[in-house]
């Protein structure tokens, strides 16, 4: 049977009082605290004794209670016998926590408002974890809505679950709701194409996909390529990402043809051209096949003088060329520079020879570049496989072999690969390694050979010129170490150290004798000469006037405009400047005219003429007058004969070079105080002028040693 009324009354109050969760409290029908239990003190922290008969306003935030959001609960629980709410509310120490409210009116057994009832949870910590998880999911709608790749959820049965931004704009939906339920097959039918669907669903929506592997595969749909992966779920959906590649791939590609073509012409690089022969040698069942190296052979004077903008014009000209030149089935490649290389199947042995012509013929023809036309020309060294070579390298370097015989030659040539041009390379760079020994260990040596006023044999001077004794005791001609030194660059040094030498052996001599140095293209072009110069003036303390460099025509043609500043600097210096081999160059006459000259020196070719060819002789007399008329001194070389002195002898003012007078020689050794060639003062028989009809010497002065010198082969000088 149920406890009489008073008994469960005690222990509904008992029950109330006891809840440690809940907030249970009774309000007074305006607001008063009635009671208070234990639940409602660990909420907010105040004992029954200090709160009841306080208003429960107090409970409220000062905004809340400006609000007037006390009153208003109350009234509303009033009015409608309920109000439930959370908000902030205060603890007695001041502190805020949120709260679930609910406000129930009481009545009693007439209707009438007695009180209410009020229970407050603390939701503190729920609300927390509800605001982290909201923006979570805040950030997470924000990073879908704005990844670069389109993103699905699919379930099952393959309908999509969830969809971001990307994937609407990929498969062109209206809005990520509407994708929602759809099929995804549908949606890349509609938004793609079926083969698209069909691939997807062929490749991401099998059942046996691995789940801890992801599906890759690409989609291309008109000018887009999608690449798509998907993984696996457990619970047999699965996620799937739509990343447009497209501009990627167009990037990849353009790097990729980058990495294999030059971009000046768009030719074949040294890459492919690698890969091309590597697969040919590979394929090769024994037909044959040819490697065309071809380089311009007056590129570098144009695109020096011209500007890069013009070379490069004209490299482009020379890729179009070659293409026209050569069938479509052929390969064709730019190595860097103006080196071009051409991979040729021959039909026959003659079809090799009869491009390499075409192909010299139409690089030979004038470049018109805006409104400047240029000839370049070519060379070509060709290399036939398999005999050859069996490797890319050994072709590619056979063929420049064969280039480099080509352009022994001259210009505009061709030559094919010949055993033995390896072994002449070989000997060559061993001889280029000697030069270099032999300059670091100082073993070169000048020799000197006089130079003679031809009406009385007085020596006016010598020319220095460059010597090379090895230690086995072999001689080797300038002729044959000079070229090796110019192309390996050693020039410019050992040009300075034969003009120091020289200003130190010449600052030993009498004081009326002047030294002859000549000075190479390649001293001229490095623009180092001045330097030189100078250095060796210093360093010795031999005037200026005493030094005479000279220089040939073809070192002028090469840079007219860098030799002529240089000329003229040491022309300033007090340096004085020959023209060696005058005669022999097509621009001699604007040489003389343009360059601050102050000595001609008469080509040999022209003296050995004298008195047997009649045109000899006429250049040689114009040569003299033209001189004159200018101020210039003259010298005629490779006097050889009492008859060509004689007849030179008539003329005034002018000096002679020759074997007649002396060979070049050493310097004295060992003998104190001999620091240079020791001149012999004319007599009666080393320096006399004779009268015309003198049938004995004129002049036997000689240089030093003049009984054991060696007749050397004409070289470096131009005179031995």
């Amino acid at each position: 049977m149920p406890p009489p009324p008073d008994d469960a009354d005690v222990l509904y109050r008992l029950l109330v009082e006891g809840v440690k969760d809940y907030a249970i409290y009774m309000l007074s029908p305006d607001g008063v605290v009635v009671n208070w239990n234990e639940g409602a003190q660990r909420a907010q922290g105040y004992t029954a004794d200090e709160i009841v008969g306080c208003h429960f306003s107090c409970f409220y935030t000062v905004q809340d209670r400006v609000a007037g959001v006390p009153e208003r609960s109350l009234g509303i629980a009033r009015e409608t016998g309920r109000f439930e709410a959370e908000g902030w509310r205060l603890r007695k120490d001041g502190s805020c926590f949120w709260t679930h409210v609910v406000i129930d009116a009481i009545h009693d057994s007439g209707g009438r408002l007695i009180g209410f009832a009020k229970i407050t949870r603390d939701c503190t910590e729920r609300r927390a974890a509800a605001l982290k998880l909201e923006t979570a999911l805040a950030n997470l709608d924000l990073a879908l809505s704005n990844m670069t790749q389109g993103l699905c959820l699919i379930d099952g049965g393959g309908r999509v679950v969830l969809a971001n931004e990307r994937l609407c704009q990929i498969v062109a939906a209206p809005s990520c709701e509407a994708l929602a339920g759809a099929p995804i097959r549908e949606l890349l039918r509609d938004g793609l194409s079926e083969e698209a669907s069909a691939l997807f669903a062929r490749d991401h929506l099998r059942s046996d996909l691995d789940c801890t592997v992801p599906a890759l595969s690409e989609i291309v749909h008109r000018d887009r390529i999608l690449s798509v992966t998907t993984r696996r779920l457990p619970d047999g959906g699965c996620v799937s990402t739509f990343v447009d590649i497209t501009e990627r791939r167009r990037f990849e590609d353009r790097i990729q043809y980058l990495a294999l073509h030059d971009s000046l012409t768009g030719l074949a690089n040294r890459a492919a051209l690698h890969a091309v022969l590597d697969e040919a040698l590979a394929s090769s069942t024994g037909e044959p096949w040819a490697i065309l190296c071809i380089d311009l052979d007056r590129f570098k004077p144009i695109n020096d003088t011209f500007g890069h903008s013009v070379g490069d014009r004209i490299l482009q000209e020379v890729a179009h060329r070659l293409r026209r030149a050569v069938p479509a089935p052929e390969f064709l490649a730019r190595l860097g520079g103006d080196e071009f290389t051409l991979v040729l199947r021959p039909d026959a042995p003659g079809r090799l020879e009869g491009t390499a012509r075409q192909v010299l013929d139409l690089l030979g023809q004038p470049y018109l570049v805006g409104r400047l036309s240029v000839r370049v020309g070519a060379s070509i060294g060709i290399a036939v496989a398999p005999p050859a070579g069996g490797d890319p390298d050994t072709l590619l370097r056979h063929a420049g072999l064969a280039l480099q015989a080509a352009k022994k030659e001259g210009w505009n040539r061709y030559a094919l690969y010949e055993p033995g041009m390896g072994e002449r390379v070989a000997e060559r760079a061993s001889l280029e390694a000697e030069l270099r020994r032999a300059l670091e260990e100082g073993a070169f040596a000048l020799h000197y050979q006089p130079i003679v006023r031809a009406r009385t044999g007085a020596i006016i001077g010598y020319e220095a010129l460059l010597r090379w004794p090895r230690a086995d005791g072999e001689a080797i001609s300038p002729a044959t170490f000079v070229p090796v030194a110019e192309e390996a660059g050693l020039m410019p040094e050992i040009g300075a150290w034969v003009l120091a030498e020289a200003c130190r052996e010449a600052a030993g001599w009498p004081d009326h004798l002047t030294v002859a140095v000549n000075i190479s293209a390649t001293q001229l072009r490095s623009g180092l000469v001045i330097q030189a110069v100078e250095g060796a003036l210093t360093g010795s303390g031999l005037a200026p006037h005493r030094l005479e460099v000279e220089i040939t025509e073809t070192a002028l043609l090469e840079n007219r405009e860098l030799a002529l500043c240089l000329l003229r600097r040491l022309r300033a210096l007090g340096v004085m400047i020959a023209l060696d081999d005058f005669g022999t160059g097509y621009s001699s006459l604007s040489f003389v005219h343009t360059f601050p000259l102050t000595r001609i020196k008469i080509d040999r070719s022209f003296v050995r003429g004298l008195g047997r060819d009649s045109q000899s002789t006429a250049i040689v007399w114009a040569i003299i007058g033209l001189s004159r008329s200018l101020g210039l001194a003259v010298t005629a070389e490779g006097v050889e004969t009492e008859e060509q002195h004689r007849l030179l002898a008539r003329k005034r003012g002018l000096d002679l070079q020759g074997f007649l007078f002396g060979r070049p020689e050493a310097p004295p050794r060992g003998t104190p105080g001999a620091t240079g060639p020791r001149p012999q003062p004319p007599g009666p028989t080393t320096g006399s002028e004779t009268s015309g009809g003198s049938g004995g010497r004129p002049i036997a002065a000689r240089g030093p040693r003049s009984g054991s010198a060696m007749a050397v082969p004409r070289g470096y000088d131009g005179t031995a």
